[in-house]
């Protein structure tokens, strides 16, 4: 299951729950931790996609490089076949110049664009984790303190 179902099961755990006065609830803690350990499964896939995230952004980065260089081969490539005519290989040097001005912009958007896509994408990541934390959390206090409660009650269910 992805966090989203996860997070989706505990709130629904949390729905059917017996509710008490003073704002507590009683859950089923076998449900409760299995679906804890399920969230702690989890982490690792999340985590797989935030690496993926930054091993495209780095297949990105050389595929612009890749094409930064093979623009440049080509510029080069056509200067050196018109080099018999003087004014051919002044255009062929402007051109060039171009052509690599061109791809280097390119290869900087790219870059800038990438970056910011990931930085979204881990950012994404940090939030949902974050509110996974907080809910994980909270269910561990309710945990908590029904425990307290059921230990100064003189052990009642």
């Amino acid at each position: 299951m992805d966090f989203e179902s996860l997070i989706d099961e505990l709130d629904n755990l949390l729905q059917r729950a017996v509710h008490v006065p003073g704002g507590k609830a009683l859950i089923d803690e076998a449900t409760f931790r299995q679906v804890l350990q399920e969230m702690r499964e989890a982490i690792p896939d999340q985590l797989q996609i935030g690496q993926r995230i930054a091993g495209e952004r780095e297949r990105i980065l050389a595929d612009a490089k890749t094409q930064a260089q093979r623009i440049t081969d080509e510029a080069r490539a056509q200067m050196n076949a018109r080099l018999d005519d003087q004014a051919l290989v002044q255009a062929a040097k402007v051109r060039a110049k171009e052509i690599q001005t061109e791809a280097e912009q390119r290869a900087i958007a790219m870059r800038t664009d990438t970056n910011q896509y990931i930085v979204g994408q881990l950012g994404a990541l940090e939030a949902r984790l974050q509110r996974l934390l907080r809910e994980v959390q909270a269910g561990q206090r309710v945990l908590g303190q029904e425990r307290a409660d059921r230990t100064e009650g003189g052990g009642q269910s």
